[in-house]
């Protein structure tokens, strides 16, 4: 028998063949609901691993629009200036978030002393540096590219 993630992978691949872009994931889940959502109702386990994975991204989204909000973020920053030392306070302030994601723990963490160990803050920036540094290895890529491509247009 196939896992619950097996099954909906199969379903994503099904609607992929589908929809005209296959990288379209508004046309995929699209596909999804309408020919799939039935199947979806009727097996539980599979349900349980949309609901999850749906509700996952909903509260990540959520969280991490709240610690970037200016609110949560203004309050927090007082807070913050007065927990850390004095030669700390102006990276606190570049920082500028209320939160930061700390992946050992997949949760947003107040950053404040009292709640994050030294460790903890290098692994929430070595996390934001490493998905930054693909960010932008792939974006130089994909600008390489079109330039490449663009030359090839311009000689044709």
């Amino acid at each position: 028998m196939t896992t619950p993630h097996d099954r909906m992978r199969t379903l994503i691949r099904e609607a992929r063949i589908s929809v005209h872009h296959r990288g379209n994931v508004p046309a995929i889940v699209g596909e999804i609901v309408r020919s799939a959502s039935e199947t979806i109702r009727q097996d539980d386990q599979l349900f349980a691993v949309v609901l999850s994975t749906a509700l996952n991204k909903l509260i990540r989204d959520d969280l991490k629009r709240c610690a970037e909000s200016a609110d949560d973020a203004e309050g927090l920053r007082a807070e913050q200036m007065e927990m850390f030392p004095q030669d700390a306070r102006a990276t606190v302030e570049q920082i500028g978030r209320g939160e930061v994601f700390v992946p050992s723990r997949n949760a947003f963490v107040p950053l404040l002393p009292s709640h994050l160990l030294p460790q903890e803050i290098d692994e929430a920036g070595e996390y934001l540096i490493n998905h930054g540094g693909d960010c932008i290895r792939r974006g130089g890529l994909l600008r390489r590219l079109g330039r490449i491509m663009q030359t090839h247009r311009q000689a044709a």
